[in-house]
């Protein structure tokens, strides 16, 4: 029988928490106002009113649904029932994005353990969790569920081999089922998911019959479930595909051109916000060639199916940072790259090291500032169309953080005056100002984190205690690595 605290398992619970005590760094204490992380916390504490009115006897209020209904609200649930009692419900809410991003993480450490050596695993899951965009998300917690359970089905279904046990099994079903669930176009990725059932049981589905069967009416029932108590919140506004038919484009050209940009547009590409990846041109054919074909084709398939449907849109992105419909392709990316190379060697140490510096040079930028701050002042000199957001680079996220950190800087309170000018293609157009509007960069230049905001400032409220966890974070965290680095170390002895 394993001991459950191994020494790859030991360093796996010494990641997690190192991880989080890094992110915990530049933490807002705040869900930063999203409107879906709104709907959610509303939509949860609705939920807990009913339940504690159901078990009083008192008169249930109505429920409030969210986009994607109360499955994933679900998961909100703990967080928003300790944030009763401790801080604030806004600040346990924003640790949950934080506390998935690490248990991704984690998950990605696992998996590569048993691919490959310990120092080449550390190293691509440091590179994924603060050279791509999984660390700025780590704070706006968009897509962070879904890439959690997607990589979690695939973890169980592929490296661990044949599953025999029916507890197993149900995991499996359940996270597959969840992956295509806890967002509303998470359907597109059932190509994925079927693909693990196929790997499951193509040798033996005639002995297993009643697995297999279990495990597809989980993962349809969960799916189900998801789909059916999504539609009070959609139904009344005609469905989720009538609200979506406005946003696809009708121009195969363009489907094109969309696909070839979520991986190369110089304003919201993948290899732009995660540099690593493009070491998947070389890593996608060697590890496909190797004994981990199985794995190799699950990421191709995550990618595939994400990358096809945001094709499909006019704009294949929106405003937050990065292509944020891609965050759920970068763990199996990472697998992936492992998978190719499992020792960790000069020819590939070098270009892998290069890339994690770049990687973390723009994801600290994404970090830095709330992902709606660019959105603001696109807004203030006017140019905030959906097209612009997407495809100028003058409002390019790393760019125009830069400014922001440079601005911040600055000594001093006087403003920092920049104006975001364009070309005219050959002059301005009638009734149309020639001159640009300038903005004061300062005025958006505060970190979001509140050890930058408020260190030598006093400190009320609730600020207070979140201040003293980044600190203690910020102590920590160095602290926490240094013992990942001695394990992984005693590993590779």
């Amino acid at each position: 029988m394993t001991h459950p605290f191994t020494p790859v398992r030991k360093t796996a619970v010494l990641l997690f928490f190192a991880l989080c005590a890094f992110y915990l760094i530049l933490t807002p204490g705040t869900t930063s106002g999203h409107g879906y992380v709104g709907e959610e916390m509303n939509s949860g504490n609705r939920m807990l009113d009913i339940i504690g009115s159901r078990l009083t006897g008192q008169p249930a209020p109505a429920m409030v649904w969210s986009r994607h209904g109360p499955v994933p609200v679900l998961l909100d649930l703990p967080f928003l029932i300790i944030g009763k009692y401790v801080v604030s419900q806004d600040f346990m809410l924003s640790l949950e994005p934080t506390v998935l991003t690490a248990a991704l993480m984690v998950l990605v450490f696992l998996w590569l353990r048993k691919i490959s050596t310990p120092w080449m695993s550390l190293m691509l899951v440091m590179t994924g969790a603060f050279a791509t965009m999984l660390w700025p998300y780590a704070y706006i917690g968009l897509e962070t569920k879904q890439s959690f359970f997607v990589l979690l089905a695939g973890y169980i279904a592929l490296a661990n081999g044949t599953l025999r046990r029916w507890p197993g099994l149900a995991l499996f079903g359940i996270s597959a089922g969840l992956s295509l669930t806890v967002k509303d176009t998470g359907i597109v990725l059932w190509p994925a998911m079927a693909y693990l059932v196929i790997i499951q049981f193509r040798d033996d589905w005639r002995v297993r019959r009643l697995q297999l069967l279990m495990v597809s009416l989980l993962i349809v029932g969960v799916w189900g479930i998801g789909d059916a108590l999504r539609n009070p919140y959609w139904g009344p506004r005609g469905g989720v595909l009538f609200n979506i038919h406005g946003w696809l484009t009708h121009s195969p050209i363009l489907v094109f051109t969309n696909f070839i940009g979520v991986f190369g547009s110089p304003v919201k590409g993948l290899a732009v916000f995660a540099p690593v990846l493009l070491l998947c041109i070389y890593a996608i054919p060697r590890a496909f060639r190797s004994t981990h074909r199985d794995v190799t084709i699950f990421a191709l398939l995550v990618t595939v199916c994400i990358a096809g449907f945001i094709s499909l849109l006019v704009v294949p992105s929106d405003e937050i940072w990065g292509p944020r419909y891609m965050h759920v392709a970068i763990a199996p990316l990472l697998v992936c790259i492992g998978a190719a190379w499992p020792r960790l060697e000069w020819k590939t140490g070098l270009p892998l090291a290069g890339l994690a510096a770049a990687g973390f040079v723009i994801s600290f930028l994404g970090a830095f500032s709330s992902y709606g701050v660019p959105s603001l002042a696109m807004r203030e000199s006017a140019q905030n169309t959906m097209e612009w957001i997407n495809g100028d680079p003058v409002w390019g996220g790393p760019l125009f953080e830069s400014r922001l950190v440079r601005a911040w800087l600055r000594p001093g309170s006087e403003p920092v005056l920049w104006i975001p000018s364009h070309h005219w293609v050959w002059e301005p157009p009638i009734h149309v100002s020639a001159e640009w509007k300038p903005i004061d960069l300062r005025e958006y230049s505060t970190p979001q984190s509140v050890l930058l905001q408020y260190w030598g400032v006093p400190r009320k409220g609730e600020m207070l205690p979140i201040f003293r966890v980044s600190l203690c974070s910020a102590i920590a965290a160095p602290f926490l690595f240094l013992f990942v680095a001695l394990g992984t170390r005693k590993e590779s002895l």
